[in-house]
């Protein structure tokens, strides 16, 4: 064979089709698919016409591409083998996506607050029941709201003071409840007068009977010494949180020593309440900085904010939490509030609270919400909201503690707004609900109440949603005093106003999960106080 005839083999071998991959049955092709991330499909459905039909042909990865657009995990619990097939599940995702943005806001329910607690009670919504403590007459209750007949766990309970408590000069001061874990934690103090010397402990219950919780190590969780001392009347605020496995006590008091500022100090412990009744697990605030405010990020993970935020390992609770990095702000805070991520394995310290019922879906740790409203030291005290992206504190490289500026952290993954005193927000996810003063539009000094938006960040909402709501991708900028500087932050989003109205004093709070919003009403028999008269519910 001449070097001719070599050549035009050769040429002839190479222009023979070996890729096999695509002449696969499009079913396997589909199979093979699904081990790839949500990136890559998608790379693969852009760059060949037969790997786009398979896509468009597959439920299942829409499925997947349609979770990871919205920043969605399937919930524990539900695998693919139940009875809704993932054709179902693909549709009601995008039809609850775009729920959203259709919600008539004047449609919706009303649940009277029931006597004796319209007043001096401690309220918040937890798998779709109203929790309520009345820590002046030491009352409790639990009862569903407006239950659907799909809702697996409906518990209705009321508690008496002998019932919360049956141990001599104890006072109960604050009760939270959680039906998922069937749960409810009984913070009480045994008063030891005349030498001021308090004790305090918190008890662990079954919601629905009156023995100890099964799963607890223990029937009482005990407090560090280096948290609580003496006197209950020198604290400020005594608090308890449940969030999954943990359970936390937040207490802060006020500096009384003579010729010293006036400083408020903080200690939070936490326990893993299924394996142990005492913990070593405890985080007290610097001197110099004003009352702060937490939040678990997944299970191994704790953020607190003050004057910056902190970002705490807590693997292992037999030891002090170790300080993983402090992301400084950008401006001087002088107090902090409202801290709100609003989720079943994220928890929050504060009276008025929401904790997503169970569903078919529950939002990617790494890629979730925070938001809290920061008020800002110059000569005319403003105050903002900041909403911030959880993914910059889940993708941090754990080693030396270090210092990261705002302008390494801050910029790309917030957005910040103006706050109204008069204003509320939450944040579930990767959407906030937040009231903003409306105007008429040839006026804006006029009051014209206040109207409700909502903001979706999720990756799909961006792309997909644009008939629904107005994409906001420029940057804002918000004017600092104190520094003469403009605050740029560039976190995309999508964004509704409804068109109803709200008078400053309708709302005391704005609380939603994946289902339902709820919107608290203050008591009009109690109009100097801060009680719950009545909750406004309205369907997604």
């Amino acid at each position: 064979m001449g070097p001719s005839q070599i050549a035009t083999v050769t040429q002839m071998r190479l222009l023979r089709p070996r890729a096999k991959f695509l002449s696969l049955a499009e079913e396997l092709l589909s199979y093979i698919l699904t081990f790839l991330s949500c990136k890559d499909i998608l790379r693969c459905s852009s760059v060949c016409k037969a790997l786009r039909q398979t896509y468009l042909s597959s439920s299942e990865l829409q499925y997947i591409t349609e979770l990871s657009g919205q920043q969605l995990l399937p919930a524990p619990g539900m695998d693919l083998d139940n009875n809704t097939s993932i054709y179902k599940r693909l549709q009601l995702l995008r039809d609850k996506a775009h729920a959203w943005f259709k919600l008539d806001i004047h449609s919706s329910k009303t649940v009277f607050i029931p006597e004796p607690f319209r007043r001096s009670t401690n309220t918040f919504v937890i798998d779709g029941h109203l929790c309520l403590f009345n820590e002046d007459q030491q009352l409790a209750k639990i009862f569903p709201i407006l239950p659907k007949p799909s809702q697996q766990i409906v518990i209705e309970r009321e508690w008496s003071s002998e019932s919360l408590h049956s141990v001599p000069n104890a006072v109960c001061f604050d009760v939270i409840m959680d039906p998922e874990e069937n749960l409810i934690a009984i913070a009480y103090v045994i008063l030891g007068w005349p030498t001021d010397d308090d004790k305090i402990y918190i008890d662990l219950k079954v919601l629905d009977g009156d023995g100890a919780h099964p799963q607890a190590a223990g029937r009482t969780l005990f407090l560090s010494n280096t948290v609580f001392q003496g006197d209950i009347l020198a604290s400020n605020e005594l608090e308890i949180a449940i969030c999954g496995r943990y359970i936390t006590f937040w207490h802060t008091r006020r500096s009384t020593v003579y010729d010293e500022p006036n400083e408020e100090m903080w200690w939070l412990q936490i326990w893993d309440w299924r394996h142990s009744t005492t913990s070593n697990c405890v985080i007290s605030g610097p001197e110099g900085q004003d009352s702060s405010d937490f939040c678990f990020l997944g299970n191994d993970r704790l953020l607190t904010v003050s004057k910056d935020l902190r970002l705490y390992s807590i693997e292992n609770l037999s030891q002090a939490p170790q300080l993983l990095a402090c992301f400084l702000m950008p401006v001087s805070v002088t107090s902090i509030e409202s801290l709100t991520p609003m989720n079943d394995d994220i928890a929050q310290n504060g009276g008025l609270q929401l904790h997503a019922q169970r569903t078919m879906w529950t939002s990617d740790p790494k890629n979730r919400l925070l938001g809290f409203v920061a008020q800002i030291q110059n000569d005319a005290p403003k105050s903002f909201t900041f909403i911030i992206s959880t993914r910059i504190f889940l993708d941090l490289q754990v080693g030396r503690m270090a210092t990261i500026p705002w302008e390494c952290w801050g910029p790309l993954n917030s957005r910040i707004f103006p706050h109204d005193p008069q204003c509320n927000f939450d944040v579930c996810g990767n959407r906030v609900l937040h009231t903003f003063p409306a105007t008429s539009g040839k006026d804006s000094s006029q009051d014209m109440g206040y109207k409700l938006h909502l903001m979706d960040f999720s990756p799909l909402a961006v792309e997909r949603r644009q008939g629904l709501g107005k994409v906001v991708s420029e940057p804002s900028m918000i004017d600092i005093i104190e520094s003469a500087e403009k605050l740029t932050t560039f976190l995309p989003y999508v964004v509704v106003e409804f068109d109803r109205r709200f008078g400053a004093d309708q709302l005391m709070d704005i609380w939603f999960d994946d289902d339902r919003i709820y919107l608290p009403e203050p008591n009009p028999e109690d109009p100097d106080g801060d009680s719950v008269g009545q909750l406004e519910v309205i369907d997604i």
